[in-house]
């Protein structure tokens, strides 16, 4: 069941404190601005599962600002954004010592790992999806990117993902535990695609070369997993760069080329063995996703998951 609270229900004299200790606890610590003139109202609903990090959130509220100082920061375990999409009003966004204004047919990407204001001048309407480090297992590198631009809405993958939101948000009560968690890894999913395939992200100031063939490499890695020609070579081939320079390029990140395609690799079978539509047995799934020895997938999954193969689909999802 989603969860939900406002502070209808609340003295006034308690709205504030409340509503921002609410806050700091769906997403993290942030210090809050209250309009002194106005009663504020506001109210938050959430949905999440107890099998993914990711939550998505409606937040309704008047006036309000929101910051984030270094000091918050420093206190996190782990880095975490927030993908925020204005349905009512206006909102207004600084960080990086950049300020965007995004208005509703149009979404941000927020950097929890670093300083920040947000806020908006009168009553409004947020879509709010929550993204731990953990949940996005270094799918996303040089994040700092994506908080320059606002993002389209209204068409292509944008809309599509803002759509998967409104749809999880909808239906979410009438699914088991593994919908619900397949709901959310697909918005995740085409926010991703969304993102990476922002032409204004690939040729900004901050992305340089380097970052340009990276990023074209991991997008040719994404739809060429299931391929037995996936190696250095044809990689290189497809994206018109020499071997070398590919591991070259990898050797700047956390894993080599082997380690992020095997990764990859790893996380699809998961989300199918997680998927309750999917009949294949494990063996199958891990022969179609690259895995020829069996052995060394099985130790390779228990590795970067905790479990085993069978375990993961076995055991429930909690709701």
């Amino acid at each position: 069941m989603a969860h939900q609270l406002s502070t209808r229900y609340w003295p006034e004299s308690e709205r504030q404190p409340r509503w921002a200790e609410a806050i700091g606890n769906t997403y993290f610590p942030l210090s809050l601005e209250f309009n002194p003139s106005a009663s504020f109202q506001g109210s938050l609903k959430i949905w999440e599962t107890a099998s993914t990090p990711l939550a998505l959130s409606r937040l309704r509220s008047s006036q309000l600002g929101y910051s984030r100082s270094e000091g918050q920061v420093s206190e996190d375990t782990e880095p975490c954004y927030l993908v925020t999409v204005p349905r009512l009003t206006e909102v207004h966004f600084e960080q990086d010592g950049r300020e965007l204004h995004c208005q509703p047919g149009g979404f941000i990407f927020e950097r929890g790992d670093a300083p920040y204001r947000f806020h908006y001048s009168s009553d409004n309407d947020l879509w709010v999806f929550k993204l731990p480090e953990r949940a996005l297992h270094g799918q996303i590198r040089g994040a700092e990117r994506y908080t320059r631009f606002c993002f389209d809405a209204r068409r292509g993958l944008g809309r599509i993902f803002v759509d998967q939101l409104a749809m999880c948000a909808a239906r979410f009560d009438e699914c088991d535990a593994d919908a619900r968690h397949m709901l959310l890894e697909q918005a995740l999913s085409t926010l991703l695609m969304a993102l990476r395939q922002d032409e204004r992200v690939l040729n900004s100031e901050s992305s340089n070369l380097a970052a340009l063939h990276l990023q074209r490499i991991e997008h040719y890695i994404d739809l060429h997993l299931c391929s037995t020609e996936l190696s250095p070579q044809h990689i290189a081939q497809a994206c018109g760069l020499s071997v070398r320079y590919v591991h070259k390029l990898f050797a700047s990140t956390p894993h080599s080329l082997g380690e992020w395609i095997r990764l990859k690799r790893l996380e699809a079978v998961y989300q199918r063995l997680r998927d309750p539509h999917c009949h294949l047995s494990i063996g199958e799934l891990a022969y179609r996703w690259g895995f020829s020895d069996q052995a060394q997938f099985s130790r390779n999954f228990r590795q970067h998951f905790g479990c085993s193969a069978s375990e993961a689909r076995a055991v429930p999802l909690k709701h």
